[in-house]
This record gives C-alpha cells, structure tokens and sequence, in this order.
C-alpha cells in the first residue's frame, strides 16, 4: 500500500521533471493506441499475405544469424559459470539441468528477444521514421490508406510468427552451446547430457517462453512503430527515433518478463 508520505514524494520527484514525465505518459498511450489500433480493427488479412510474408522474411529469416551468433556464445558462456563456480560442489547432471531449466525459462527468450530488438526493431523505427520524414506517410494518407493497416499491421502479423519461432530455435542453439562446452571440452557423456536435457523438460515453462515470445514481438514492433510514425526533424529525427525506440523496447521487455514470471509462479 502506499501511504500519504510515500505519495506525496513520488509526487515530489515527478514535479521536479514535469516535461519528461509528460513526454513519457504521451508516448505509452501513443504505444498502446498503435498496438490496439492496429490489431483490433478490421483487416483484410489474405489481401496482405505478401506484405506479412516479406515482413517475416525481414523480421524472422533475417535476424537468424544473430540469434544464432548470440545463442551459441549465449549456452557457452552460462554452463561455463555454472561449472566454474559450482563445479566442485554439485554433480555435472545438475548443472545440464540448471543450464536447460534457465534457457527455457529465461535465457532463450529475453537473449533472442534482445537480439531481434538490436536486428529487427531498429530496421522497422528507421524505415518507418524515414517515411514519416519524406512525406511518404502523408502520402499515403492523402490515398486514402490507413499506415495502421498497411504498414504496421503486416509487421505485427510477423512478429508474432517470428519471435516464438526464433525463441525455440535460440533454445535449441542455446543448448547446443552448453553441449560444446560440457561434452566435447570438460568431457561429460553425451547420452548422460541428453537424459539430464529431457529429464529437466517442462512443458509449463515451455508455454511461458511462448507466451514471452508473443508478447515482446507485441511490445517490440508496437513500439518500433510508434516512434517510427512518431519522427520529426529530418535525418536527425529518424536517428533519435531509433534510439528511443530501442531504449523503450529494452526496458518494456524486461518488465513484461518480470510480469510473465511472477504470472506463471502462481501455477
């Protein structure tokens, strides 16, 4: 609960900053009007097949080497500490299950979540914002097309499709990371690797790593294109654009993920 005291200097510190705090309220409604503008209103979805198909190339196929880059480096590095700070003390099974229980709880979304934010995201925000800046959006409007419905809808139809699937595929390359390191340089047995991978799997915390998926394309793209549409002031527009972009998704997907965590700990 919060108290008088703890209100009135929250309220303190917000009027030491009146500006940002208002520029911050003004762009997460202008967030949430873009992700909800552009999925609830009526699209005719099999008109834009080839729109949503290019975004996924863009979006998913894209983003593959990266993903798979920060993966692999990803497993390396998480089964490397976990057997030099508790190698001594704990059998090499349970540090494959620790290593596989926190890639499909954790690592394996928010690393390739991350990863598509730094690929994917910065495309989207400088593509759109340098729309916005050649008068190509008004353009479009003045055509009497909704940007809603032709440019951000195809890319949140894609970044739902992308960002599961790249999740799974980060999860397997995430293992096959820590594979490296445990089987092939520290030695342990490949069956024994592979029984402690299958034993440790839980489909509950497979379902949450999807559920993470869907939700940071959401919050990803929704913002990319907000700040995107939102640009002004020429080249320089489109550059601060991106960098806000990033900056909000970056933040907004570790919150969401703390949310989804605390969610799925009551099951």
């Amino acid at each position: 609960m919060v108290n008088a005291l703890d209100l009135e200097i929250i309220l303190m510190i917000l009027s030491l900053f009146p500006n940002k705090f208002l520029y911050f309220v003004n762009n997460i409604g202008g967030i949430f009007y873009t992700l909800f503008h552009s999925m609830f209103k009526k699209h005719g979805i099999f008109k834009k097949t080839n729109l949503i198909i290019n975004e996924v190339i863009e979006i998913g196929i894209g983003s593959i080497g990266v993903v798979s880059i920060a993966s692999i480096l990803g497993g390396l590095i998480a089964v490397f500490l976990i057997q030099d700070r508790l190698g001594s003390y704990i059998p090499e099974y349970f540090i494959v299950e620790a290593v596989a229980k926190s890639v499909v709880i954790e690592l394996g979304a928010l690393g390739a979540s991350i990863a598509l934010v730094g690929r994917a995201g910065t495309r989207i925000t400088a593509e759109i914002s340098t729309m916005k800046v050649s008068e190509e959006i008004d353009a479009l409007k003045t055509m009497a097309i909704d940007p809603y419905d032709y440019i951000v809808f195809p890319k949140m139809i894609a970044s739902f499709i992308s960002y599961p699937i790249l999740i799974v595929y980060s999860q397997f390359l995430f293992i096959f990371g820590a594979m490296i390191y445990i089987v092939f340089i520290h030695g342990f047995g490949l069956q024994s690797f592979l029984f402690g991978i299958r034993e440790s799997f839980n489909m509950i915390e497979f379902a949450q790593s999807m559920v993470k998926g869907i939700v940071f394309g959401a919050i990803s793209t929704s913002i990319s294109c907000y700040f995107g549409l939102s640009a002004s002031k020429g080249a320089k527009g489109v550059g601060e654009a991106t960098t806000t972009a990033v900056v909000y998704s970056v933040i907004s997907i570790f919150l969401a993920d703390f949310m989804i965590i605390k969610i799925f700990s009551i099951w």
